[in-house]
């Protein structure tokens, strides 16, 4: 009896705390599960401001407990040239694998930033790609069309 109610307490505890990020600090990619996959590239923001390149920026690829969801972690992304880097998490992304290719989309999903969610910033349109040690994809911030292509880091 106690061992049931340890593992349904448990996981309780593991639903809960994937809901939201509660923390005002960075996300730290030691506190990423370690069901993910971490790929290295160039953010690219077309902001109303102009262009905004983030080279060298980190994403992770973070399993759910449904198999096909996915959350994505962006490490000190910049959206716009006076935004300051920030960690922003875009949960309920939709992975579906083909032959040789996984794809992943959504309509439309609220991200997280800072321990809150954006609505102002809603991720629309997200279109991406896994082939090989590649990851590609693009989505709209609000109205700013942003794109990613990187490789896997090994």
């Amino acid at each position: 009896m106690k061992r049931t109610v340890f593992i349904l307490v448990a996981i309780a505890a593991a639903l809960v705390s994937c809901d939201k990020i509660e923390s005002d600090k960075p996300l730290e990619e030691s506190a990423v599960r370690s069901d993910s996959l971490f790929y290295s590239g160039t953010l690219l923001a077309n902001a109303s401001s102009g262009d905004c390149t983030t080279p060298d920026m980190k994403v992770s690829i973070n399993l759910t407990f449904k198999s096909d969801s996915v959350s994505i972690s962006l490490f000190k992304a910049k959206l716009a040239q006076r935004m300051p880097a920030m960690d922003i998490v875009i949960p309920n992304i939709t992975m579906k694998k083909e032959a040789d290719v996984t794809l992943l989309t959504s309509v439309r999903a609220v991200p997280l930033a800072m321990g809150n969610e954006f609505p102002a910033y809603t991720v629309t349109g997200f279109n991406g790609r896994i082939k090989g040690d590649s990851l590609n994809f693009s989505l709209s911030f609000g109205s700013t069309p942003t794109s990613f292509n990187g490789k896997i880091i090994k």
